[in-house]
């Protein structure tokens, strides 16, 4: 097993540098936070992205994106990393989410056809790089009537 050296950067860093790259569309600089052999995997789609240069093509690739792709990221990521967390999937299984190699984050994006979600990662990276990201894709909806009785506002999605 390789040592972290002190120049080697934190899990948070990374995700903070990934958002920042999907923000801007600056996918020329994904080699600086995708290890080679990069996975994504996308359980609703039932889809799996092998390679950093595939999940580059994908971003260059989406319909209506423009010469730049990026995607309009609305708020700064919520990231989950350091200490061990639980967290709930839109499955409803509770995953334990490590500090170190391991990390979650959600941000709030609109894509080129203005549509808003909620992009939930569960990510792992290994000697300050990226290598497997489980993405999950949730629309913003209004809620059900039936539960307002029980339930507090809190700020709207679009907010």
């Amino acid at each position: 097993m390789m040592a972290v050296s002190d120049s080697m950067p934190e899990s948070r860093e990374v995700l903070e540098l990934m958002t920042e790259i999907m923000r801007t569309g600056a996918v020329d600089r994904l080699d600086e936070v995708l290890a080679p052999d990069f996975v994504q995997e996308i359980p609703q789609s039932g889809e799996r992205v092998c390679g950093a240069t595939n999940f580059r093509k994908i971003l260059e690739s989406m319909p209506g994106i423009g010469k730049t792709p990026a995607l309009g990221i609305q708020s700064y990521p919520y990231i989950f990393a350091q200490e061990s967390h639980y967290l709930m999937t839109p499955t409803f299984n509770v995953v334990r989410v490590e500090g170190g190699d391991q990390a979650a984050s959600y941000v709030k994006a609109v894509y080129p056809d203005g549509s808003q979600w909620y992009i939930v990662t569960f990510t792992t990276i290994r000697e300050g790089k990226i290598t497997r990201r489980i993405d999950f894709f949730a629309p913003f909806f209004e809620p059900p009537t039936w539960r307002a009785d029980w339930v507090e506002r809190m700020e709207s999605p679009e907010d």
